[in-house]
């Protein structure tokens, strides 16, 4: 089979597809395809904000020690293949092409399943951690966590909960406290438990009680014990209980997600991992994740940041209001179904003008609905967008994209084609 064979395969398939109500449509795939989830260990990471981040430092200080170590993650963003990962590499072209068929012949067993395209890819990943042997796999859960294929793997290493606030509410629930127990359904018993610090009180009591069920122990990193040194462009310089560690993510959220990474580190060492100090200070250090407020220019300066929920914009709106660049542009697109009006009111109050795009998703809100939120306001299509902004804030000023990954992504390819 050739990769635009395989990939048409993959995306015959719907974002969602059949309404799910438990994982049997999905374990029956994986029997029909020989389990290989379990013949792997994992940890398991679940959470509205912070994921991406917290999975990268986690795997690449496993990879420092030199473990083969699995990343999974989503949505991806330059290319399909880059959400499925070990020691840092994209599966190929060839070895998807090489694994569709044998999904394709399970799928024909039910074929009026309605698998997802997540749920097919996440078979994917499997067989290929398997095939390639991987020590050991860092999981990204796709929307919420009970209800998600990749909770069908048993009791992980340790089971990771980050950041927890409002986002996919007509899946997950309107209050955090249903949001936050649909995001607690990976733990299992057998497992530790390391939640992120700042989680709201309706959260943490959701993860309290179900690790508590499953008789778990709950790690929460102790923010007393951070004291902050330095924060800039060049990332996070912190000290936690005693012990000096240093972020290339710039950003004080970036903290919050290396104390949890750090937590989840020190566990993997309790239960026999040979990770040294240098080892994790190392893989909080060198971590770094496409669109988590990426620099992708310096005249004027431009950052690229996948912010796409209140609590998500939030943080990075607390970045740029402390950066002197003036004036500060926006490029800014964002999906119906997010609360596209409350995130935008947590940056528009930073931005001088705004570059207000759509169609870069099929679900994009119209950008005339945008328009009206800020001071200064204009649309302009994806293509042309950036050049805009640029122009715009000129040389001493700040542009921002931000909104939707999706359109982080867009920009990126855009900029990496040229």
């Amino acid at each position: 089979m050739k990769i635009k064979e395989a990939m048409q395969f993959i995306n015959s398939f719907g974002k969602s597809g059949k309404r799910v109500e438990d994982l049997s449509r999905f374990q029956f795939l994986m029997d029909r395809l020989g389990n290989p989830q379990d013949s792997l260990r994992f940890v398991h990471v679940a959470g509205t904000n912070g994921k991406g981040s917290t999975v990268r430092m986690i795997a690449r200080a496993l990879m420092q020690t030199g473990y083969r170590t699995g990343e999974f993650t989503s949505p991806f963003m330059l290319c399909y293949n880059d959400r499925i990962r070990v020691n840092g590499e994209n599966i190929s072209d060839e070895e998807i092409a090489e694994i569709v068929p044998e999904i394709m012949n399970a799928v024909r067993y039910r074929e009026d399943a309605g698998y997802s395209q997540f749920e097919i890819t996440t078979a994917l990943a499997f067989i290929w951690f398997k095939r390639i042997g991987c020590d050991v796999v860092v999981l990204e859960t796709g929307v919420g966590g009970l209800l998600d294929c990749t909770n069908i793997i048993k009791a992980p290493y340790a089971t990771v909960i980050t950041s927890i606030s409002y986002d996919h509410t007509a899946l997950l629930g309107n209050t955090i406290y249903e949001i936050a127990a649909q995001k607690a359904g990976i733990i299992k018993q057998g497992s530790t438990v390391i939640m992120a610090p700042e989680n709201p009180p309706e959260a943490q009591s959701a993860v309290r009680h179900k690790a508590a069920l499953c008789g778990d122990r709950l790690i929460v990193p102790d923010l007393d014990k951070v004291a902050v040194e330095g924060c800039d462009f060049s990332g996070n310089t912190f000290r936690y209980k005693g012990t000096l560690y240093r972020t290339k993510m710039m950003g004080a959220h970036q903290i919050i997600n290396a104390v949890t990474a750090i937590e989840t580190l020190n566990i993997l060492r309790e239960q026999g991992f040979s990770l040294s100090d240098l080892n994790i200070y190392d893989g909080i250090r060198l971590a770094e994740v496409t669109a988590r407020c990426q620099i992708i220019g310096t005249k004027p300066l431009i950052l690229v940041d996948g912010a796409h929920n209140p609590a998500g914009m939030r943080a990075f709106a607390d970045i740029v209001r402390g950066i002197p660049n003036y004036p500060k542009v926006l490029v800014i697109g964002m999906l119906e179904e997010k609360d596209f009006e409350k995130t935008v009111r947590e940056i528009a109050p930073y931005a001088d003008g705004a570059v207000c795009v759509d169609g870069f998703h099929p679900k994009s809100v119209f950008s005339g609905r945008l328009q009206p939120m800020f001071k200064v306001s204009c649309y302009e299509t994806v293509e042309n967008s950036l050049k805009k902004a640029v122009g715009m804030a000129g040389e001493n000023g700040l542009v921002m994209v931000c909104g939707s990954l999706y359109l982080a992504a867009e920009v990126l390819k855009r900029c990496r084609l040229q």
